[in-house]
C-alpha cells in the first residue's frame, strides 16, 4: 500500500513497501512532481512511475536507489539541473 501526501516543505512524500519489503519513504518536491505528472501523464502514473523506479533496483541500498530515481527522473524531464529525489527507510 502506498501512502501519498502534501508537505508543508512543498513536496509530495510517499511511504510504501517495495515486494521484496523494503519500507521507503520518498520525498518528490513538488516542482519535479509537477513535471514528471505532465511528461507522464497525470498525477497518479507519475507516483506510481516513481513507484515502479524504486522497485526495479529495490535490493539496492537507498542512495544507490536514490540516485537512479533521480537519473531516470532527469532522462524523462529532460533537464540537467533539477531539484531531487530523497529516499528514505520508512
Amino acid at each position: 500500500m502506498m501512502l501519498t501526501h502534501i508537505s508543508p516543505h512543498c513536496d509530495i512524500t510517499m511511504d510504501f513497501t517495495t515486494t521484496s519489503g523494503k519500507h521507503l519513504r520518498i520525498r518528490v518536491p513538488l516542482t519535479l512532481f509537477d513535471d514528471l505528472s505532465l511528461k507522464i501523464g497525470n498525477g497518479y502514473k507519475a507516483g506510481c512511475w516513481v513507484v515502479a523506479r524504486c522497485n526495479e533496483v529495490e535490493r539496492l541500498s537507498h542512495e544507490t536507489i536514490e540516485q537512479y530515481v533521480n537519473i531516470m527522473a532527469r532522462q524523462i524531464c529532460q533537464q540537467v539541473t533539477m531539484p531531487r529525489i530523497e529516499v528514505q527507510a520508512a
